[in-house]
């Protein structure tokens, strides 16, 4: 009896030791975690208003083939394509992350411009104002803005009849300065439903996510 007892007593202590040792080391476990975030390289990823085009397809055909609502097809395709580059990004010195509370986001979409034509076409930030910008970078804890440009439905009848899933996107710094652009595409028969698209573009939202961090890297 004294030794089962002994023993129930040296288990309850040693449960005891254990909490207590949890509950102190949390605080410095959240302090590291929270100063290894803050070494992180963040870019801010955003879809611009607007953007989905095509030289075959008007809203109407890709709502009635894809089921995605014509005033959410936009929405749609950035959203599925920055959650795809934050998902495929493996590099631990960076941070890919979306934020649609930020207050400067809509306003200074507005302000944006694309140049060039089809699927070449590339934000213009001149007509941003500096003070919106700078706003967007403060509130987010931004080092970069990566814009989600367009995403441009090229239909191809010959030699075969192919869909070209084009997403153009241009990588600012936070001083309003092109670091780098680009586009990346992904091929399909038709048009595709959300959960297809989101699927079938993995592959080339990984090949954005390297190239931005190649162009970092240097």
């Amino acid at each position: 009896m004294k030794v089962g007892l002994l023993k129930k007593i040296s288990l309850a202590l040693g449960f005891v030791l254990w909490v207590t040792g949890s509950v102190c080391a949390s605080p410095a476990d959240e302090e590291g975690a929270n100063k290894a975030n803050n070494n992180l390289v963040k870019v801010l990823v955003i879809g611009l208003h607007d953007n989905v085009e095509s030289n075959y397809f008007p809203g109407s055909m890709i709502t009635e083939e894809t089921g995605i609502p014509t005033d959410s097809i936009d929405y749609t395709y950035n959203q599925i394509i920055a959650k795809n580059i934050i998902a495929s990004n493996k590099n631990k010195k960076y941070q890919f992350v979306t934020s649609e509370k930020a207050a400067a986001i809509s306003s200074l979409l507005d302000k944006i411009r694309l140049e060039g034509e089809e699927e070449e076409r590339y934000a213009d930030l001149s007509q941003v104002d500096d003070n919106r910008y700078e706003q967007l970078i403060k509130d987010t804890g931004s080092d970069y803005v990566l814009f989600l440009n367009q995403h441009y439905l090229k239909w191809q009848e010959k030699p075969l009849r192919t869909l070209f899933h084009i997403t153009s996107y241009s990588l600012f710094d936070k001083n309003q300065k092109e670091v780098t652009r680009g586009n990346n595409y992904f091929t399909s028969m038709n048009l595709e439903n959300k959960d297809k698209l989101s699927k079938d573009s993995r592959k080339s939202s990984s090949k954005i996510v390297s190239t931005i961090v190649k162009s970092l890297s240097k």
